[in-house]
């Protein structure tokens, strides 16, 4: 069964649909949640967030457009680690376990995730300075517009702006490659 029927079934409330989502996206779910944490959060605490974030795509499901599926399940799960991380201290030490539990999740999606990865930087090699940079602090290191206008000196609104046209562009490229 394809995403998209999977989808159409789990807007029907079939429960059945919500488990095959979780069987497929649990892994990436979990090495999204672990790699968000910078290995921060506790086997337990990944998992939980990987339940809120199935938790939340079946109470969200009519926001999911055709073809989105995992780009809606990515984003709902870089949400929820950062909203676990909010509310969970982190160790001082990272149990081993965990760093084994998230390593077994990235080797499952290994390939697709350095496919992206290539694909993502081909996109934003198309970009010039400053727009590069804001891009990468937005998205990979997950800071504000508020805080890159301040970093880099720039008016709030052109961040903003630049981010704005930024994200249509690689949503282009991305989409042109089938993501």
């Amino acid at each position: 069964m394809n995403e998209n029927q999977i989808v159409d079934k789990l807007k029907k409330r079939d429960e059945s649909a919500l488990g095959e989502i979780i069987d497929r996206f649990t892994p990436l779910v979990s090495a999204i949640i672990y790699n968000v944490s910078k290995g921060s959060l506790s086997s337990s605490d990944i998992e939980e967030a990987a339940a809120d974030t199935f938790f939340t795509l079946w109470n969200n499901v009519g926001k999911v457009q055709e073809g989105s599926l995992k780009g809606y399940i990515s984003s709902i799960a870089k949400t929820k680690a950062l909203d676990k991380m909010r509310t969970v201290k982190a160790p001082e030490i990272i149990d081993i376990d965990d760093v084994t539990l998230a390593d077994e999740y990235m080797i499952d999606d290994n390939i697709d995730r350095q496919v992206l990865h290539k694909d993502l930087c081909d996109a934003l090699n198309q970009f010039g300075e400053p727009d590069k940079e804001i891009l990468v602090r937005y998205y990979y290191y997950y800071q504000t517009a508020n805080k890159i206008s301040e970093v880099m000196e720039l008016k709030l609104e052109a961040v903003k702006s630049k981010i704005k046209r930024a994200r249509a562009k690689l949503k282009a490229f991305l989409s042109e490659r089938g993501y």
